[in-house]
């Protein structure tokens, strides 16, 4: 479940679960929220319709879809004998692979809702020179989609990697994508390059050869379009937050205040627990308070919270604790740089 909190206007953070965790510290835990991280694209809000184009040569399936059979018959000490056998499975096209990986981009584009409309053409437009820029006539593309934006798929190919009876694979992807804004001269080139590791679990009892090779294409192609979706538009990620517990009984009602949510109620009571005489109570406190107030956006606040916590246990075994706060001070440092650019990238 997701819950929002209404203090953050630009919705950059959800709390979304807790678990445990021996982070640092025996008194240390983490907790799973969820972040907004902005796009690798300013899109401008006049953008309100998308064209989605399959621009894969249909050269690529004249040969047949090959991969790799790994088989490690030899080791010692000093080196790794491997030898390897490439096997083929003309079912595999990458044309269908590429409508697959634009499919799942549209569904999500959809689900996001981001824009007004989201149109996948798959290769129905023909062939698209989008490489010889000289020669591409991005007007005619607009005027055919009656779009604002083309985002086109130059690119597709995988390299497969399986061992023994597919007891684990590895999915080396590289992907090209090309960036187009109506009324605008530039062109934006993305390469998506990406490594997908599939183990036995992954494969139903039963799975044959054939039916194993074509589960670790089409996962891989569903994920790497869902994945492209998040450097076109703001998307919500999981990340973990370290806090910290205490048997005392106000940080331990703080502590429920948090995971239900209560953020402000929580740190109204660390804030009183940050004058505590009993100095690690005192830290874990101050430490805590940076979490609730990057949970209501005020990073300078937490950095500062966490300064403090840092400087209060002086203790040369507490150098876990210094390099916690440390880390989390690098975070906030990047976060508040991500949010700058959500301002510009988030729509009501």
């Amino acid at each position: 479940m997701r819950y929002v909190l209404s203090a953050l206007k630009v919705g950059a953070v959800k709390m979304i679960s807790c678990m445990t965790a021996c982070a640092i510290t025996n008194d240390a835990l983490t907790t799973q929220i969820e972040i907004m991280k902005p796009g690798i694209f300013n899109i401008p809000q006049t953008i309100k319709t998308v064209a989605l184009i399959n621009n894969v040569s249909d050269h690529i399936d004249k040969q047949p879809f090959t991969y790799f059979n790994y088989l490690v018959y030899e080791k010692d000490i000093f080196n790794d004998h491997e030898s390897k056998a490439s096997e083929t499975d003309s079912t595999i096209k990458y044309r269908s692979l590429s409508n697959s990986c634009l499919d799942a981009l549209s569904w999500e584009l959809k689900k996001e809702g981001y824009f007004t409309s989201v149109v996948n053409y798959h290769d129905g437009l023909g062939n698209i020179d989008s490489s010889e820029k000289e020669l591409f006539n991005p007007e005619l593309l607009f005027q055919k989609t009656e779009s604002d934006l083309c985002i086109i798929l130059d690119q597709f190919s995988f390299h497969i990697k399986k061992y023994k009876d597919f007891e684990h694979a590895t999915n080396i992807a590289s992907l090209s994508w090309t960036i187009v804004y109506k009324k605008d001269t530039s062109f934006y080139t993305y390469e998506q390059k990406d490594g997908l590791n599939f183990t036995a679990s992954d494969f139903p009892p039963g799975s044959t050869k054939n039916m194993k090779i074509n589960l670790v294409v089409h996962n891989s192609a569903k994920y790497l379009g869902q994945s492209f979706c998040s450097k076109i538009i703001p998307t919500w990620i999981p990340a973990d937050r370290v806090y910290y517990t205490s048997k005392n009984p106000e940080m331990v009602q703080a502590e429920k205040f948090a995971l239900s949510n209560d953020w402000l109620k929580a740190a109204e009571i660390w804030n009183r627990q940050t004058k505590n005489k009993d100095i690690r109570i005192a830290a874990k406190a101050s430490y805590n308070l940076a979490v609730a107030s990057e949970m209501a956006g005020k990073m300078d606040i937490a950095i500062g919270w966490l300064v403090l916590s840092s400087s209060i246990l002086k203790e040369k075994n507490n150098v876990d604790h210094k390099l916690n706060c440390q880390n989390y001070i690098s975070i906030l440092i990047a976060r508040k740089k991500e949010i700058e650019k959500l301002s510009n990238q988030v729509r009501n």
